[in-house]
Parts: structure tokens; C-alpha cells; sequence
């Protein structure tokens, strides 16, 4: 498994102030919420968090899970330095804590069970991700990291996917590092992508983190330093002989000519700009018409600001093109740039020997819930079923995690990755998350995979007893 994301120093890696500051407000008022002459009662108060998408991103008709493995990184290694805990008790905010909540700080580790969704899968509104169970302090400080790496690569992952499904059989590759919103996030689109099918990512990084595969062809700049275009040609080709030409420095079929009339073997050649359509099919009838099929096998990869009903157009007039290149519109998800993905409280456990017991029954559940308006959440740590039809999704069952299992097909979506900081589950690869969200897409009904589908309604339908606990629970506010 991969180290963590974010940069380490001498004195501990930094990851556990990679935080909402809110977060940490939070674990000091639940510190002194518990009764902490026994130090720490709040072990004995868990939290069961849920995360999930209330709305697609628009244009959306599904979701593809993705950032579990850097979540699972953070859980595992988050601690505090003491570096970091003299800027806490720097601050003025926390000028009236005492000691001994920076000496918890000082030994926080996280204790707690990591229930999720497995890398790829597909998934609708509403549907848990993840579920956290924890020490409630626990269990709100990894809030924050949680809903950015899940929210970011579960965004990329959603719109890779629509893409790779336009562009049916051609390749796709992740161009997109130049135009993401800063190396990191360059980073973990290289990897979402790949996870959602594209073949490839021009990010050396993820190349050399991932071991996902790199590709990279040349830029205008290369060409514009030679005083010749074809002397370029000729130079890249001689140092790279299965290297890709850029060809619209100056005029694309322009360039194609020379390189026929130049006799330069080249594996393929990229067009990034103008009707990439007819420039295809002239570029195709030049190379197949040359002098002894030459360049026959001469492959033709497009690129420039393109999308999935772009690809999805120039495929449909059978353009002869290989394959895509997609950046901005990939690694920013430009259409729709955020996902609204939430983290909520579904339960209190108390255990027993809790200062809480004279409230609650020891080992007693209680379910919470929200109420406010648009932001309405069902209680209770739920389990996810999924029925299949002729190999179709049928129909997703949202549960209680103690209700009986519907039925005997019905397959739990969610899985136990982590309990007490160390890991159950061997995590996959990329290339066997890939394998897997491929797999998936085949049980997605086709309308699901139209772009202009626009769902009204999801195959997601809510247990009677979570509905029964909904209502009952709902009816004391």
C-alpha cells in the first residue's frame, strides 16, 4: 500500500492537521462532554458515521467509488506531533483547554472499524460509502480528510467513467495534470481515472506511485525550436522510434504530407485542435494512400479540450481515430466540479462502564437522525444489498445493519476493511480495481449509460423497518 499524500517531516507527518479546524474544537468539547476523571471516558461513547452523495453532479446517472485506499492510508497513520500540539495550545481558541487534552492528542490513534464500499463500484444517491464506528472524537477527526479524498476521486472516477463509455472501443488517457487544481489533485485524477478505465495517465508521478501506465507525446514548443518541422519530426522519431508527432504546430495535414514525403516512421500522430472529425478522415485516407502501406498502420490520437459528447459525436460518424487524449474537462470534472458528498452521525453506542449509563442502558444504540430542511438523513448504520437480473442491477436494498439479509442473491455492498488500525481486507491494485469497475458497468442498465439520461428516479429502495425507525424517530422532534 502507497504512503500517505501529504509531505512528512522529521518530527511525524503532518496528516493529522490536514483538518477542518472545526474538527478539532469538536474532539476537545466531546473530551470534556464525557467525564474525564477516569481519563478517557470517551472511549466508551462511539459515533457511527455514515458518508454519502445526496445529488449526483448534473449530467450524472450514477456514482464510481474511488479514494478508499488514501482514506484507509490516513486512518491508519494519523497522530499528532508535538509541533503540532504547541501551535494548538498557541492559539487563543484554546487558551482555557487543559493538559491532559493535548496529552490525549499526544497518544491519539485511531481505535475504531472501517466499514466500505470497494473501490469501483458503482453506486446511487443516498447509498452509504463508507461507515465509521469509533471513539466519537475518533470518528469526527477523520471527517474532513475522508470527504475530500472520497468527494474528489469519486467525482473524477463518475466522469472518467462517462467518458471511457463514450469513447466505446478507443482508447482513453488522462492528460489532464497541467489544468487539475494542483499537483496533488493531478495525482489522485491520474489514479481515479485509470480506476474508471482509462489505459493511462500522462502524470509521471502516478506512473511511478500507482504503477499506472504513461504516455506522452511531444509539445508545440518541440517544433517551434527547430527551424524545419520535419527536422523535428525526424529528431523525436530518432530518439523515441514508437513516439507519437504532434502535427498542428502549424497546419495538420500540412505536417502529415511531410512526414510521408520525408519518409518518417512514425507510430501515430495526435491532432489537438480544429474539426478533428474531417481532419481524421483526411489524415487516414493520406496515410493509407501512401506509397507501399507505410503508414497503414500508422495509429491517430485526438486531443483538445474534448469531452464525452464530443468523443461521443466523432465516434458516431465513425471518425478513425485510435484514441483520446482528455485533460481539462477529465481532471476537473469542468461540467460539474464538485460532488456533495456528506459525513453524518447515524448512532451513539455507549459501552459499559460509561459515566453515560445512568442515561442510557450499557451497550445500548442510540439512533440519530436530521431533520432540517433539504439535509434530511435516515438513522442507524445501514448495509447496502444489491439484486442482480439476467446481470443487471435490479435493485438496490438500503437496510439496517441488523436486519436479516432480503434474500439469498441479495449481495451487502459494504465490507469490513479496517478494525483497530489494522487492515482485514487485502487492498486491490489499480489494475484490479479497474478489472473490477469494468465488471460493473455491465450490470448498469443500459439507459444508465445513455449521457443524456437524466434519471428521475434510482433502483434504491429503503427497508420497512429502517422506514418504520425513520418515522417513529422523526415523530418525537
Amino acid at each position: 500500500m502507497e504512503g500517505p499524500l501529504i509531505s512528512e517531516n522529521a518530527k511525524g507527518n503532518d496528516t493529522a492537521l490536514a483538518t477542518d479546524f472545526y474538527e478539532l474544537v469538536m474532539a476537545a468539547a466531546y473530551f470534556y462532554s464525557y467525564d474525564h476523571t477516569n481519563f478517557p471516558d470517551s472511549s466508551k461513547v462511539k459515533g457511527i458515521f455514515e458518508m454519502f452523495v445526496r445529488r449526483l453532479p448534473k449530467n450524472r446517472s450514477y456514482l464510481v467509488v474511488a479514494g478508499l485506499e488514501q482514506v484507509l492510508q490516513f486512518i491508519m497513520k494519523i497522530r499528532f506531533n508535538n509541533q503540532q500540539i504547541s501551535y494548538l495550545r498557541s492559539l487563543e481558541v484554546f487558551k482555557h483547554v487543559q493538559e491532559d487534552f493535548f496529552n490525549y492528542l499526544r497518544n491519539f490513534k485511531f481505535t475504531g472499524l472501517v466499514w466500505a464500499v470497494p473501490e469501483g463500484t458503482i453506486l446511487f444517491p443516498g447509498e452509504p460509502l463508507i461507515r465509521i464506528e469509533a471513539p466519537i472524537i475518533e470518528a469526527q477527526m477523520v471527517e474532513t480528510y475522508l470527504l475530500s479524498m472520497m468527494n474528489f476521486q469519486t467525482l473524477i472516477a463518475t466522469k472518467a467513467s462517462r467518458i471511457v463509455t463514450s469513447a466505446k472501443d478507443r482508447s482513453v488517457i488522462e492528460f489532464g495534470s497541467r489544468r487539475a487544481h494542483g499537483p496533488q489533485a493531478a495525482l489522485l485524477a491520474a489514479r481515479a481515472s485509470y480506476i474508471a478505465g482509462c489505459i493511462g495517465t500522462s502524470n509521471a508521478l502516478a506512473g511511478s506511485k500507482f504503477g499506472i501506465p504513461v504516455f506522452g507525446t511531444m509539445a508545440h514548443s518541440f517544433v517551434m525550436s527547430f527551424e524545419k518541422e520535419q527536422t523535428a519530426f525526424k529528431q523525436f522519431i530518432k530518439t523515441f522510434p514508437t513516439g507519437y508527432l504532434l502535427v498542428d504546430t502549424y497546419d495538420s495535414i500540412a505536417a502529415i504530407k511531410k512526414i510521408i514525403k520525408s519518409r518518417i516512421k512514425t507510430a501515430g500522430i495526435r491532432l489537438d485542435s480544429g474539426d478533428l472529425y474531417s481532419q481524421s478522415v483526411q489524415a487516414r485516407r493520406m496515410l493509407d494512400g501512401a506509397t507501399g502501406g507505410k503508414y497503414s498502420n500508422t495509429r491517430i490520437m485526438a486531443s483538445g479540450d474534448l469531452n464525452e459528447h464530443l468523443i461521443q459525436d466523432l465516434v458516431n460518424k465513425a471518425a478513425p481515430i485510435d484514441s483520446f487524449g482528455i485533460g481539462t474537462e477529465l481532471s476537473t470534472s469542468r461540467d460539474d466540479p464538485a460532488l456533495n458528498g456528506v459525513y453524518k452521525l447515524v448512532a451513539i453506542k455507549v459501552l459499559p462502564g460509561s459515566s453515560f449509563r445512568r442515561k442510557w442502558r450499557a451497550e445500548e444504540l442510540r439512533y440519530t437522525l436530521k431533520t432540517s430542511p433539504g439535509k434530511k438523513t435516515y438513522p442507524g448504520p445501514k448495509q447496502v444489498y444489491r439484486t442482480l437480473q439476467n446481470g443487471l442491477i435490479r435493485s438496490d436494498l438500503i437496510a439496517l445493519e441488523d436486519e436479516n439479509k432480503p434474500r439469498i442473491e441479495a449481495l451487502p455492498l459494504l465490507q469490513k476493511f479496517l478494525d483497530n488500525g489494522k487492515i482485514l481486507l487485502k487492498l486491490p491494485s489499480v489494475n484490479e480495481i479497474q478489472a473490477f469497475h469494468l465488471n460493473q458497468i455491465k450490470t448498469l442498465p443500459r439507459k444508465f449509460l445513455n449521457l443524456d439520461y437524466v434519471p428521475e428516479r434510482f433502483p434504491v429502495i429503503y427497508s420497512n423497518k429502517l422506514q418504520d425507525k425513520n418515522i417513529r424517530i422523526r415523530s418525537k422532534w
